[in-house]
């Protein structure tokens, strides 16, 4: 019995689905129009993400590739969080991550079952306008939620290979 407790097996990885649509800015548009604001505000939730990806090395070979230039300046803080998500139409699909960063956004970032939503709620939006579409895209938003998402991958790193 405690052998089954000690010796847990851990999951295996998911091949990347480079199909796989997490998420489209334009999906976000009406309810952008709807609060009047700037239709860049579509991009930030999932740019926030997306810059996370890129400076914890979880983006694929083909994404380095087609856009080393733009990756160097996410990692240096050169351009805005969100740029190389609008860079690529808004479009976080699967052929954009490595394997382990597109297992953990299955996990993390789904929008159905993952808890990034929530957490990017809780930390970015104020108590006064909880619209997660009025969070800046500006690199104070994503120390913070990067803190967050740190936590979050430490956590589940520990169940994959």
């Amino acid at each position: 019995m405690f052998g089954k407790l000690f010796n847990k097996k851990k999951k295996e990885l998911k091949e990347v689905d480079e199909s796989f649509v997490f998420d489209k800015a334009k999906y976000h548009f009406d309810s952008i129009n709807e609060a009047e604001l700037d239709e860049e505000q579509a991009y930030v939730h999932t740019g926030l993400f997306f810059a996370w990806v890129i400076k914890n090395d979880l983006y694929s070979e083909f994404l380095l590739e087609e856009s080393n230039d733009e990756i160097e300046k996410t990692k240096s803080e050169q351009i805005s969080p969100s740029e190389l998500y609008m860079n690529w139409d808004g479009v976080l699909i699967g052929e954009l991550l490595n394997k382990i960063g597109f297992n953990f956004a299955m996990d993390y970032f789904e929008f159905d079952n993952g808890e990034y939503v929530n957490d990017y709620e809780e930390t970015l939006s104020s108590e006064d306008d909880p619209d997660i579409f009025r969070v800046r895209n500006n690199w104070e938003n994503y120390h913070k939620i990067a803190k967050i998402i740190d936590n979050r991958f430490e956590k589940w790193n520990k169940n994959w290979c």
